[in-house]
């Protein structure tokens, strides 16, 4: 269910997805290292997208795999942290880049990943917070891959990329749930239970996992949930979100039109004015 074929639906389609167990989107991160947990991962049938990070072993074929299986591409971009940067790897942003070099390791990690549907920040509770840089990123985003989706994974609770990305035109999405920052069967399994509360409460949720051998064996088993929940691209869930606010714009007009008619009779006779359409 592509956002293409989403976006031409007619008002009557969009109201039967009301119908639907809500969707989610579940994104396993943090591949390229180990290939064949990458592929245990990848082989989750229901699942639709994947991370990869940049300049690794095994990344860029991963990603020509995955696309070859209509599988969504995200590049997973290294950002500088509040602590334990030894992790970023290769390719990373940090706050001490001025802007043209900043720019330069961006445009370098986007063309290292084939076949980008988006992006989303490994690490970097510290550059996400930073609102002159998610500026500086969201800015050449615009520039140079005009359309391409950004995904917050929300490692810190004062991101600022949200509003740069308001700023730049920039789609965007945010994590709601981490899977695994406990990886325990049993902790793994309540936190899919939180995601899956958060999609039926909000409408919709985004999951983040990675390849671990304890989450991959939990996911094997629970998914794909039918009833529950749809796992679905993010394009879709993205046209999803458009398509209920639609509806909802539409169920808005219906009864502001039903109270005026009820309410605006006799007032509209005796003013002989017409009423201001919003």
């Amino acid at each position: 269910m592509g956002i293409a074929w989403l976006a031409a639906l007619t008002l009557s389609a969009c109201l039967e997805l009301r119908g639907l167990p809500p969707p989610v989107a579940l994104i396993i991160d943090d591949l390229g290292y180990q290939p064949r947990h990458d592929h245990d991962a990848a082989a989750l049938a229901p699942l639709e997208t994947f991370a990869v990070l940049p300049f690794t072993p095994f990344g860029r074929e991963l990603a020509e795999q995955l696309h070859a299986a209509g599988k969504e591409v995200l590049l997973h971009l290294p950002m500088e942290a509040l602590a334990r940067n030894e992790l970023l790897g290769p390719g990373a942003l940090r706050e001490a880049m001025d802007r043209p070099t900043f720019v330069a390791a961006l445009e370098a990690a986007l063309d290292a990943m084939p076949h980008l549907d988006g992006i989303n920040n490994h690490m970097g509770s510290l550059l996400t917070g930073d609102a002159e840089r998610m500026n500086w990123l969201m800015s050449a985003l615009a520039t140079s891959r005009p359309g391409l989706l950004f995904v917050d994974s929300r490692t810190t609770p004062h991101s600022a990329a949200r509003q740069a990305a308001r700023s730049a035109a920039v789609p965007y999405l945010a994590r709601d749930v981490f899977l695994d920052n406990r990886r325990t069967p049993a902790a793994i399994n309540a936190r899919l239970e939180d995601l899956v509360r958060h999609a039926e409460l909000r409408g919709d949720a985004i999951g983040i996992a990675h390849p671990h051998p304890e989450t991959i064996a939990v996911l094997r088993t629970r998914l794909p949930m039918p009833g529950r929940i749809r796992i679905v691209s993010l394009a879709s869930l993205r046209a999803e979100r458009a398509c209920r606010a639609r509806v909802a714009a539409w169920q808005g007009a219906s009864v502001a039109a039903a109270a005026q008619r009820e309410q605006g009779g006799d007032e509209a006779e005796a003013t002989e004015q017409p009423h201001a359409e919003r």
